[in-house]
């Protein structure tokens, strides 16, 4: 009786080939959540049996079309001086640590992360642009690392402090001190989450932890060494930690402002504090990479959360694709940029 054969080796071509079809397959995976979240908002705020959806939505504005572009123009704006103050957030922040850049090229760098923010999952791959395009800029990977980590740490530190200014206007439904609680709770975790990455004692005893794996990853190690020491650095300095904290906070409450701006020209009234409740809880859940962008998470949430509180779901619906299409004009100029930028790298290819 012949021996059995030994199962054939894999190729290369079929080991590399699943690695290769991995990113296009989670890619579609988060597209699929976001047209199914924006099929579930569509359909929560319009029922089968309602006029059509096109209808349904121009209904939903009370206002003549030339004013409401201006509502949308302004509300544009406001998303604009967002980007403005973070980036003079991330300068101040980079300065603390001896690091210098353009404001120019900063500003580039912020319009590219917003396009990259719609068609990348999570917010943060938005981040990760800053990061790569600051450390090719100053050559300092690491500690621009650290920097990038902080900045998103004050961000949500600055969620934190907006939901503890705002949990006392929350009203307690029925006598339910549930969302009372997990508001204030957030906000305090997320303010001493920021506030443990800049106590001394803990990026110590962070270093040290990172230091114990230098044999077996010393490149890592080292990074993360480096980056804890530009944390460190600019923990040392409190004039910085408050500037930028300050600016954090104005960063969070500008996108809230915008989505009131755009409020206004919609039959969508209801009280101001509920913004300040909802807009910053529907951008934490969309820094989680689920979906392209938020998309879909975002209008789903926003329909159901406004849609909760009073507000007729067809304005909510109008309400959450208006700041949807307000991102995508800035997310165009990051395109743009971007498109630009790598033109302008490209060698110049001479002829014979």
């Amino acid at each position: 009786m012949n021996a059995p054969a030994p199962p054939a080796a894999a190729s290369p071509a079929s080991a590399v080939a699943p690695s290769r079809w991995k990113p296009v397959l989670q890619w579609l995976a988060r597209a699929t959540v976001a047209v199914l979240g924006i099929w579930l908002a569509v359909r929560l705020a319009l029922p089968a049996d309602r006029e059509s959806i096109p209808a349904a939505l121009l209904g939903a504005w009370r206002v003549p079309l030339g004013q409401a572009l201006l509502w949308f123009a302004l509300a544009w704006g406001i998303l604009g001086a967002g980007l403005l103050i973070g980036v003079v957030r991330f300068r101040v922040l980079l300065a603390g640590i001896g690091l210098g850049m353009g404001f120019a090229t900063l500003f580039r760098a912020y319009l590219v992360a917003t396009f990259f923010n719609l068609v990348l999952p999570g917010a943060i791959l938005g981040d990760v642009y800053r990061f790569f395009d600051a450390r090719r800029a100053t050559g300092q990977g690491a500690s621009v690392a650290g920097v990038v980590v902080l900045e998103r740490l004050l961000s949500l530190a600055g969620l934190g402090a907006i939901a503890l200014a705002i949990a006392p206007a929350v009203p307690l439904l029925q006598d339910d001190r549930s969302l009372l609680v997990t508001l204030i709770a957030a906000g305090a975790g997320f303010l001493a989450l920021a506030g443990a990455a800049l106590v001394p004692a803990v990026n110590a005893r962070l270093a040290r932890v990172a230091m114990r794996f230098e044999r077996l990853f010393p490149r890592v190690a080292g990074g993360a060494v480096r980056s804890l020491e530009a944390l460190a650095s600019v923990s040392a300095k409190r004039s910085v930690v408050v500037r930028a904290f300050a600016l954090s906070v104005v960063n969070q409450v500008l996108p809230v402002l915008a989505l009131v701006v755009l409020a206004v020209p919609l039959d969508a009234l209801v009280p101001l504090h509920w913004f300040f409740v909802i807009v910053p809880f529907v951008t934490l859940v969309s820094l989680f990479p689920v979906s392209i962008g938020g998309a879909g998470v975002r209008e789903l949430l926003y329909v159901a959360l406004f849609g909760a509180v009073g507000m007729r779901a067809e304005a909510a619906l109008a309400l959450s694709l208006s700041v949807f299409g307000a991102s995508i004009l800035w997310g165009l100029l990051g395109l743009a940029v971007f498109t630009l930028d790598r033109r302008s790298a490209r060698p110049v290819q001479r002829e014979d």
